[in-house]
């Protein structure tokens, strides 16, 4: 019943607003087999350790789809990436999006010029600094640390 509930309340928020809309990290691991993919993903110990030193400059945005199955797979390893980071000066906003409304429709969201998602934009004194788009090259972790270094 919980479970109904839940997605009830993900579908009437995602259809009051075409577009983007923020969400707070801890919506995203209310669905049971994201938080378990967060769960189960241990990251690096010694790859988080080179990254906490260069993560406070940063800020992040993330562009994804509950619906989307890349999303499900890469943005809870990314929240336990960022969670163990523990940087509280790394700013990070999530930005849920609706499906494309057209099959002609380029970008899910046309000012950030997000074409897949999930899209991980990373920004250093307001400059975009690198993009991990859909599916990272290598992994979140180790695309992360090409951005940041």
């Amino acid at each position: 019943m919980k479970k109904k509930i839940l997605w009830l309340v993900i579908i009437m928020v995602s259809a009051s607003a075409w577009g983007q809309k923020a969400v707070d990290r801890s919506a995203i691991l209310l669905l049971p087999e994201w938080k378990q993919i967060y769960d189960a993903y241990v990251p690096e110990a010694a790859a988080i350790a080179g990254l906490r030193s260069k993560a406070p400059g940063f800020r992040a945005d993330v562009y994804f789809g509950f619906w989307c199955a890349d999303s499900k797979n890469h943005v809870p390893v990314f929240l336990k990436i960022v969670d163990s980071l523990n940087v509280p000066e790394l700013e990070v906003n999530f930005y849920e999006v609706d499906r494309k409304s057209a099959p002609g429709q380029k970008y899910y969201v046309e000012e950030a010029l997000v074409e897949k998602v999930p899209t991980f934009i990373f920004y250093r004194q307001d400059s975009e600094w690198g993009r991990i788009i859909e599916n990272p090259k290598d992994s979140i972790l180790q695309d992360m640390i090409l951005i940041m270094f």
